[in-house]
């Protein structure tokens, strides 16, 4: 059985059904979370297996060659859709388990939210909807998880194939240049693959005779750095339109600190970690008002959870004490415990401070 063969047949059994209603079951969630973690295990598997049998980049070998070339270019070409078809499939299923996992609170005498829940989901913890996670169940059915994101795109409405456009516009990269090459080679203990860089690789290909094929990497810019993640994401937001996307990316700036934006990939897989200057209108003073506080807190030397950060921001620039409660789920009474805390910390409203007050936030900044 080929490779080519086998992995279109997995493919093609990935048809889920979801229950959207159901998924603040434990037992129901599990099965779900489950099934949708080890079948991106056997996608990944697959992935490794074809960049070592170079499907990435299949028509190197056929430089010069001649007689049956039409024969050998039509396999080339099964072989890249077969891996561009299998790396969809893998991103929908990213994307799948961010939004299951930050939907997730598990609580006993604490509460384990996210994906520091899943360490207790088969324990006897009682199973909650968690009200702070950035997560839209509806996605869910909307992604293509067989990697056929072209029957998606031919189903869509007109309406539906603007948002598309947009959202894929919004966070499409610019082109990086070169960065680096892996080098698969096989040995008689089987095979195995190095990263080197591109002032490494000639002197490295000189002295090697085993390799067995290779793939140049592009540096990764923008605000989606993958490729796959990006037409994946425009696909599954497009129905819901721009305006929810932008809300979507602009919670998950203001919820999660840099750390855990750098660590975990959450809903947005490969999103940059710099702030999106002039992409997500009129969030981008809120995030930017947020990221400011969390810097001067840190050179007072307090910590304040990302989230309340984040609200506080939120209702300092927009004033609307209802959005932000619901937005963020925080109770009314800590919110101006905290916005009073941040007064005096000389955070928040320094047009009223008192003159020792700015004169000691004037030395922090020196």
């Amino acid at each position: 059985m080929s490779l080519i063969y086998k992995v279109n047949k997995f493919l093609d059994t990935l048809n889920y059904t979801f229950k959207l209603d159901k998924l603040g079951n434990k037992e129901y969630f599990k099965e779900i979370y489950f099934k949708i973690l080890n079948n991106l295990s056997v996608l990944e598997n697959f992935k490794e297996e074809m960049e070592f049998y170079g499907f990435p980049n299949p028509y190197y070998p056929l430089k010069g060659l001649k007689g049956s070339e039409p024969f050998f270019r039509n396999r080339a070409q099964l072989k890249k859709l077969t891996y561009d078809r299998n790396s969809y499939a893998l991103s929908a299923h990213r994307i799948a388990l961010g939004h299951l996992i930050e939907s997730i609170m598990l609580k006993n005498e604490k509460r384990y939210r996210g994906r520091e829940a899943l360490k207790y989901l088969n324990k006897g913890l009682k199973f909650y909807k968690n009200e702070k996670g950035v997560y839209r169940f509806e996605i869910l059915e909307r992604l293509p998880l067989s990697g056929d994101y072209m029957v998606k795109l031919s189903n869509f409405t007109p309406e539906q194939r603007k948002n598309y456009r947009k959202i894929l516009t919004l966070i499409d990269s610019e082109r990086g240049g070169l960065s680096s090459v892996s080098v698969y080679m096989k040995y008689k203990s089987g095979r195995t693959k190095k990263n080197i860089s591109l002032k490494e690789y000639k002197t490295f290909v000189e002295d090697k005779t085993n390799i067995e094929t290779f793939r140049i990497h592009k540096k990764k810019r923008g605000l989606i750095k993958d490729r796959h993640i990006r037409k994946i994401l425009s696909i599954s937001y497009a129905p819901f339109g721009l305006d929810t996307f932008i809300f979507d990316m602009a919670m998950f700036y203001l919820k999660k600190g840099k750390y855990e934006r750098e660590r975990y990939a959450g809903i947005f897989p490969t999103l940059s970690n710099e702030i999106p200057k002039n992409k997500l209108g009129k969030y981008e003073e809120i995030i930017l008002l947020k990221e400011k506080l969390e810097e001067e807190l840190q050179k007072l030397g307090k910590f304040e959870k990302s989230l309340v950060v984040g609200g506080i921001a939120y209702y300092e620039i927009t004033g609307n004490m209802e959005e932000t409660l619901k937005y963020f789920s925080i109770d009314e009474k800590k919110l101006k415990r905290k916005l009073e805390e941040f007064e005096s910390f000389g955070l928040l409203g320094t047009k009223n401070l008192k003159p020792r007050t700015q004169e000691f936030l004037k030395y922090l900044q020196r």
